[in-house]
């Protein structure tokens, strides 16, 4: 049924477009430098209901996003933590265990069942959240910090943990078939400087370690500084991460951070332009072709993939994100 589903949508949103192209041939031409500049590839990603984070459900809620939005690739959410744990002393921290094996099978059997379907004619890419990033969803970044100094090493062995089984779902999905990966990062932000050499020891070094392997045998790999826990100052502690692509917030330091500013600083291709809270939420469609039109414009000649800041959210007009997608690829309702 899911086969008949994909096809049976994929017919009918081809019909719509002028030119059909096979998606994965897009990204390939585009990461070679040979995809045609007047076609600029853009991705806009969503979380879904809370019905649709595991099973078949997400499955079809992500085939069904990527197809009716004529996104450039399929990428997938990353739903599932480690489970909200309270510390109120140090020996709490020991609530936390290693990761069975089999902890992140739920994930997998989506990423599984949409690589099955889209990945002969998209590129695949699943969401992995950093170590860091699954801590301070099990426990709070306030928590993390008040221990930072006292209890360090309790924080870096539940690090480890998180390090540990994100690496084996990093290599199984790779043993599904994907492309590569989107890898959100956090712990750089401004608030978290009043423990001096946080980033240093509590961030990057087990990000790099998940990073590594991401970046390890793929083609596609998206690195994404999010910046839902707060604002940062400075980008340039990111700048040695690796990533094909660099998605980063639209303001550093107070300022506005354009996508020429990101290109210039990491030296590599980006992605974003739109900022999520922005026209594409609130404006008309005829606004959001505009600005899309405008961007393209402002970069003519650049490689950059058309998108927001950081996912866009679930009130966004469909409308608002297939005309942005649209315009960007130069095809018009």
């Amino acid at each position: 049924m899911r086969n008949l589903f994909f096809i049976l949508l994929c017919i009918a949103t081809l019909a719509t477009a002028q030119t059909p192209t096979n998606k994965r041939e897009v990204m390939q031409q585009f990461l070679n430098g040979t995809l045609d500049k007047s076609y600029v590839p853009s991705a806009f990603f969503m979380h879904f209901g809370k019905d649709a984070k595991i099973g078949e459900n997400a499955i079809n809620a992500h085939l069904r996003y990527f197809l009716l939005t004529g996104m450039d690739f399929v990428k997938i959410q990353f739903e599932q933590g480690y489970g909200r744990i309270k510390i109120e002393k140090a020996e709490d921290w020991d609530k936390i265990r290693p990761l069975p094996n089999d902890f992140f099978a739920p994930t997998l059997n989506v990423v599984k069942g949409i690589y099955d379907i889209a990945g002969t004619d998209a590129m695949v890419l699943p969401t992995v959240y950093s170590p860091f990033q699954m801590l301070i969803q099990t426990v709070g970044a306030k928590t993390v910090v008040a221990y930072a100094d006292k209890e360090p090493e309790r924080i870096k062995q539940a690090l480890e943990y998180f390090t540990d089984a994100l690496i084996g779902y990093v290599k199984a999905c790779k043993q599904i078939g994907v492309d590569g990966f989107y890898t959100p990062t956090q712990g750089g932000e401004q608030k978290f400087y009043e423990v001096p050499g946080f980033f240093d020891t509590f961030v990057k070094p087990y990000d790099l370690k998940v990073m590594k392997e991401c970046n390890t045998d793929t083609k596609l790999n998206i690195l994404h500084i999010c910046d839902y826990e707060g604002s940062y100052d400075d980008l340039t502690r990111f700048t040695s991460y690796p990533g094909q692509i660099v998605n980063a917030p639209i303001e550093v330091n107070g300022k506005p951070f354009s996508l020429k500013d990101c290109e210039r600083l990491f030296k590599r291709p980006v992605m974003g332009g739109l900022y999520r809270k922005g026209t594409i939420l609130e404006g008309s469609k005829e606004q959001v072709a505009k600005e899309v039109k405008t961007l393209k414009h402002d970069l003519a000649g650049k490689r950059f993939i058309l998108g927001a800041d950081c996912t866009v959210l679930p009130k966004t007009p469909m409308d608002n994100i297939r005309t942005a997608i649209q315009t960007s690829h130069h095809i018009h309702e």
